[in-house]
């Protein structure tokens, strides 16, 4: 009985299993259920991406125009000293660190949405007269475009001719204004000069 038990057992293991019947699959139905599930994924990531440039930092080891753009603005503003050459470099770092702490930003040395949004304003705090060093005829850079702008908003000098260059134009302007303001008229603008000009402008 054992043995034919077994038998009958190894034949019931070894006789092929019947051919299962084949699967129906309704694939428009399929793909309306993928493009339901893909589409909000898709709609994220779409937004993600037009967000994403509103969070975008600038910050050391950056480069490209927006860092030139920034770097001009720092100048226009008396922050930085050196050429724009587009680099987020120690310099750039510090400027920013500089006009951060000015303007009562987190001091990071990072141009985030509020730090760039305060250099954009149109009279952001600049830094004091004494840390600008004294500029006269020949001299060039940043100190000279803000003195230049400054005497621009008082109307001694023409905006369009701003550009970094302390000529005879420009000591001739600055010479005026010290006279209207009761300074030593020499064309030179030292620390008086820088906080007179500060004073009446806000620059």
């Amino acid at each position: 009985m054992d043995s034919l038990a077994f038998i009958h057992l190894a034949q019931a293991y070894d006789e092929p299993l019947p051919a299962p019947e084949p699967v129906k699959v309704n694939w428009r139905q399929v793909r309306r259920r993928s493009l339901r599930s893909i589409l909000p994924l898709g709609i994220a990531l779409s937004l993600f991406g037009a967000i994403a440039p509103a969070f975008a930092l600038l910050k050391d080891g950056d480069y490209g125009a927006k860092v030139t753009q920034i770097q001009k603005r720092l100048q226009e503003l008396g922050y930085f000293q050196a050429d724009a050459t587009g680099y987020y470099g120690d310099y750039t770092t510090s400027a920013v660190k500089h006009f951060q702490r000015q303007n009562g930003l987190k001091e990071d040395g990072v141009v985030g949405s509020q730090t760039e949004a305060a250099l954009q304003a149109t009279y952001p705090a600049t830094p004091e007269p004494d840390t600008q060093p004294t500029v006269r005829r020949g001299d060039r850079g940043a100190t000279v475009l803000r003195v230049q702008r400054q005497l621009s908003s008082l109307k001694y000098f023409d905006y369009r001719n701003m550009d970094g260059v302390f000529d005879a134009e420009t000591e001739k302007a600055v010479s005026q204004f010290q006279r209207d303001r009761g300074l030593k008229v020499d064309g030179v603008v030292g620390l008086k000069t820088h906080t007179t000009l500060r004073n009446l402008t806000g620059l």
